[in-house]
């Protein structure tokens, strides 16, 4: 029987105009080429987009790469540099490295800008008092004041130490032109007297002295160039290596807060100029030992440190009945005064203590002591002095004192109207390389060193 449905189960083709056309396949032809041709366009948009997001990708980690390198190339740099400069310093006065240091110096410094490593930033600082803060004082580093610049290390002041041939040059020619109007036969010593920086630099590790640019010259070698300098005009007492022992068994040969050495190191020094000098040299024993507590010296009171108020000194000075017995006469500016004393002025402070010897500054002061021995003594030097004529009262009748700073005349008068036996040359050695020093030797010797 026929089957007149139009499409038939088996196969279901529409039938138009006897031409058979399959259904199912024309629509699927159509829908494949609609979705080949939405399918091209498709891929080529998700082509293009993930392209274009690659290349932006590519530009931003770039740019991020090259704003780590250069941050890391800046604060290499400026690591480095705050290493081996000291903004305090101007061109002039920067500090000068001696050749014997000059060595030391070139292996500390060895900051690579180009190696990003531990190694090459600074390294932390312990500070053992506590934590350091930021926003507060350092407890190492200059502090500038109206003494030029003082170093501050950990509760302790002290001065630089450079020197040049140059200006220690100038130093012993000024020395040996002095010598040259003394008369003969009188006995010439010279004793260069070293400060607290000289013991305690060696102390201070390298990477402080880099991070603070702080570079000091031997005084050991500086006093033994002193030695060579001056062979033959006089006798170079070198008391660097009874210092330096002292120094290391605790002896208290310097204070904290000021500049001056202490009387039991002025007692040292003594006891090495009468062994040179041919001196019988009184032991401390002989006096009775005072203290004043609480001693604020010149390094506080030009840098109202903190550090240092809270290492405050104790202050101690030796006397007996020749110091009280000796008669002061202080000479300036053409007035003679006799109101002051060896020892223990009325005049002094607590945070002035070391002006309890002489009690005042003056160009030149005159000691006549109880001792029989008749034999006279000229020191020309500096504050350093003053400690010292406690011990030397025993072994001279009459002590005269110049003090560089302050006496601007010709010696040629003085060594005129005395005789005397022994002269002394003394002073500290950051003394003796400052140029008003050596400037007032030439004063006196009344000649001009050539520069």
């Amino acid at each position: 029987m026929a089957d007149n449905n139009l499409f038939s189960k088996d196969e279901e083709y529409v039938s138009l105009n006897e031409e058979e056309i399959p259904l199912e396949q024309e629509a699927d032809d159509e829908v494949e080429e609609d979705e080949a041709a939405e399918g091209s366009l498709g891929g080529k948009n998700i082509f293009l987009l993930a392209l274009l997001l690659i290349l932006v990708v590519g530009v931003v980690v770039f740019m991020m790469l090259a704003m780590q390198k250069d941050d890391s190339g800046i604060i290499l740099e400026d690591d480095s540099s705050a290493a081996v400069s000291d903004p305090v310093f101007s061109e002039s006065s920067e500090p000068f490295v001696s050749e014997e240091d000059s060595e030391e110096v070139s292996e500390n410094i060895e900051i690579s800008i180009g190696d990003v490593s531990e190694e090459t930033s600074l390294p932390e600082v312990s500070e053992e008092p506590g934590e350091e803060n930021p926003d507060e004082e350092p407890f190492h580093g200059w502090i500038i004041n109206n003494m030029g610049y003082t170093y501050l290390y950990y509760g302790v002041g002290v001065e630089q130490f450079n020197y040049s041939n140059k200006t220690l040059g100038k130093y012993t020619s000024s020395l040996a032109s002095i010598a040259d109007k003394i008369p003969a036969g009188t006995n010439l010593y010279c004793m260069p007297i070293p400060t607290r920086i000289g013991f305690l630099y060696g102390q201070i590790s390298n990477e402080i002295k880099n991070q603070d640019n702080f570079f000091n010259s031997s005084q050991e070698v500086f006093i033994d160039e002193v030695a060579s300098a001056l062979s033959g005009k006089m006798n170079v007492i070198d008391v660097f290596q009874s210092f330096s022992q002292g120094y290391e068994n605790g002896a208290g040969l310097y204070f904290n807060t000021d500049l001056n050495w202490t009387s039991d190191a002025a007692h040292l020094a003594y006891k090495e100029f009468c062994g040179v000098s041919g001196n019988a040299a009184i032991t401390l024993e002989a006096y009775e030992k005072k203290s004043i507590d609480g001693f604020l010296g010149s390094f506080y009171k030009a840098t109202l440190s903190k550090y240092l108020e809270e290492n405050a000194d104790t202050f101690a000075y030796y006397q007996n009945a020749d110091t009280d017995a000796c008669k002061l006469t202080v000479y300036r500016n053409g007035s003679v005064s006799t109101k002051y004393t060896l020892l223990n002025n009325d005049l002094y402070t607590t945070s002035a203590a070391y002006s309890l010897y002489l009690g005042t500054t003056a160009p030149l002061f005159q000691l006549e002591s109880p001792c029989s021995s008749g034999k006279k003594l000229l020191i020309i030097g500096d504050g350093s002095v003053a400690a010292m004529l406690p011990y030397l009262i025993a072994n001279y009748s009459e002590i005269q004192y110049i003090d560089v700073a302050l006496y601007n005349e010709r010696i040629d008068t003085l060594l005129a109207e005395n005789q005397f036996n022994d002269v002394l040359f003394m002073s500290y050695v950051t003394n003796a390389v400052k140029g008003d020093y050596p400037a007032h030797l030439e004063t006196m010797a009344g000649v001009q060193i050539d520069e």
